[in-house]
């Protein structure tokens, strides 16, 4: 991409499919040139795209506010992630303590069980639609056992497909799908308390100790499910299609305590939540740009995490790097509440499959299709052939 070429942001759409093919390219053109560069999408925006720069958004929430952080306008309230502080931080003090790993541990058992089940359901056949078979799945089971206790295996599936929609689409009608079925799990609670972690969310106060509101209740279980099964989803299937593609790679994540590290490296260059929004609430220049008051602006964590001034040679995987500081879940007080389940997930998922299956490679003649917005790159269509552990050849 040139100079010439700036019309390409003009007319960006981020939900696209031959523009997100074309935004990695792009992206690299405007770090190189205009670091933070206008596009003329939903009204128009300016795409954040240095390491320095997103770091510099992420430390002043008193001038970048997250009141707005979609692309699009988001219709309902996401809570803790479109709240500045200080309230920020009363929700941050009920959302961190279920999150941490040490409160995870206890899961890793079942979540080991139910990737097992759902590998057992096509190991015989010698290869898999891995995103809707494996990666889902997995993610979706994850979530209802962990965050939102529920079995109810036709709700999961809503839940499943409505999350789908917010990221392909990012319509007001997938949102509000989303929100129904926070609603529905919010009055189940009210009806029936229960010991867990939604319950936790009815209960929780605020602002010195006001109850929430049923919009922010509900909100908060809207960022759960968007977060929980989305990211977690394209992440896997990432991990999948490069052991496909990546010689030795399999060989790596064998080794005990690859995701202390390498599973850094696989974040970075994936960043599966590759952008979000913020608006300017103060006129400044601290961009080097000048920015008015009420002016939208995207926070490209993909870009940053392909910054050549803080990595090198960042468009490959490289196991080798001495510090990954990355920027796949965000940064500052931002960062995202389920990075450890997140993590956890693709420790346990990667792990089980590893321990039943090898010498993945790729359909003949099958096609990856990879997602649009905010997960892009993410495989959402990916046919494996594999070998059994131990299998006789």
């Amino acid at each position: 991409m040139t100079d010439s070429q700036q019309p390409f942001f003009d007319q960006l759409d981020w939900f696209d499919e031959q523009d997100c093919a074309r935004l990695d390219e792009g992206l690299a053109w405007a770090r190189a040139q205009c670091p933070v560069v206008h596009t003329g999408f939903g009204g128009g925006m300016h795409v954040v795209t240095r390491y320095e720069d997103l770091v510099t958004v992420a430390s002043h929430p008193e001038v970048f506010s997250s009141t707005m952080p979609g692309l699009a306008t988001v219709p309902v309230a996401l809570p803790p992630i479109d709240v500045d502080p200080p309230l920020h931080s009363d929700f941050r003090a009920f959302l961190n303590g279920p999150f941490t790993r040490a409160a995870l541990a206890r899961y890793e058992p079942v979540l080991e069980k139910h990737a097992d089940a759902l590998i057992d359901g096509f190991v015989a056949d010698g290869q898999v639609e891995f995103v809707s078979r494996f990666a889902v799945p997995f993610s979706a089971g994850a979530l209802a056992k962990v965050v939102l206790d529920d079995d109810n295996e036709e709700r999961l599936q809503r839940a499943v497909d409505a999350v789908t929609a917010v990221s392909v689409q990012n319509t007001p009608e997938s949102f509000a799908a989303v929100a129904m079925l926070a609603a529905e799990l919010m009055a189940e609670r009210e009806r029936e308390p229960r010991d867990d972690f939604l319950q936790s969310v009815v209960d929780a106060t605020v602002e010195g100790g006001r109850p929430l509101t049923q919009e922010e209740r509900l909100g908060v279980v809207t960022v759960l499910l968007l977060g929980g099964l989305d990211t977690t989803r394209g992440a896997l299937s990432y991990i999948a299609k490069f052991l496909t593609e990546e010689p030795g790679l399999e060989a790596r994540l064998r080794e005990p305590g690859w995701a202390r590290g390498d599973l850094d490296e696989v974040l970075r260059y994936t960043s599966t939540v590759s952008v979000m929004g913020r608006v300017v609430v103060q006129d400044n220049d601290l961009l080097g740009v000048p920015l008015a008051k009420g002016d939208r602006i995207a926070v490209h964590w993909r870009s940053g995490n392909r910054d050549t001034a803080r990595f090198d040679h960042p468009d490959s995987l490289d196991f080798e790097r001495n510090r990954n500081p990355h920027l796949a879940f965000g940064i500052g007080i931002h960062r995202c509440v389920g990075r450890h389940f997140a993590r956890l997930q693709l420790e346990i998922g990667i792990n089980r499959l590893l321990a039943r299956l090898t010498n993945f490679r790729l359909v003949p003649d099958s096609v990856v299709r990879s997602a649009v917005g905010i997960s892009v790159g993410a495989p959402e269509e990916l046919h494996l052939e594999f070998d059994q552990v131990g299998a006789q050849p």
